[in-house]
């Protein structure tokens, strides 16, 4: 019995770990595709609708040609020095087998490598055909405990 047992929880932490590493991978393959401005690729890494909840509304995408306006107009209000980004940390949470959240904090840097912003967001991540893909972005500069 306890070896059964022992044997289910390194299963379920072996899991755990892949889907952990999974979820960064996708991660940094959307934050390497969004430095080098990749309109084709970067809406691979969506699962739709797709919802970017800004502090003063809420912007849907249901299709390609929606995700791929959006991101023209979030690149287009780059400054010109903008070279690239770089995940400064993820806190991953597993919901269950299909749903994830990271928090996530990054980094974007000036082409002198110098860092010109700093800023943080949440990912909501669903598991589609075997692969993570985002369906809402929640960006953020701070966050406050609730008592």
């Amino acid at each position: 019995m306890i070896k059964k047992t022992i044997c289910i929880i390194f299963i379920f932490q072996t899991l755990i770990f892949a889907n952990q590493k999974d979820i960064i991978d996708l991660l940094e393959q959307y934050n390497k595709s969004f430095a080098n401005k990749e309109q084709k690729k970067i809406i691979n890494y969506f699962d739709f609708p797709v919802s970017f909840n800004l502090q003063d509304k809420t912007i849907t995408a249901n299709s390609n040609l929606k995700l791929k306006l959006i991101y023209k107009k979030i690149w287009g209000d780059l400054p010109d020095y903008y070279s690239h980004s770089k995940w400064d940390s993820f806190n991953i949470q597993i919901i269950d087998d299909n749903i994830a959240i990271v928090n996530a904090k990054f980094s974007r840097y000036k082409n002198d490598g110098t860092i010109f912003y700093s800023g943080a967001g949440i990912y909501s991540l669903r598991k589609s055909n075997d692969t993570w893909k985002i369906f809402s972005m929640t960006p953020y500069e701070n966050i406050e405990q609730a008592n």
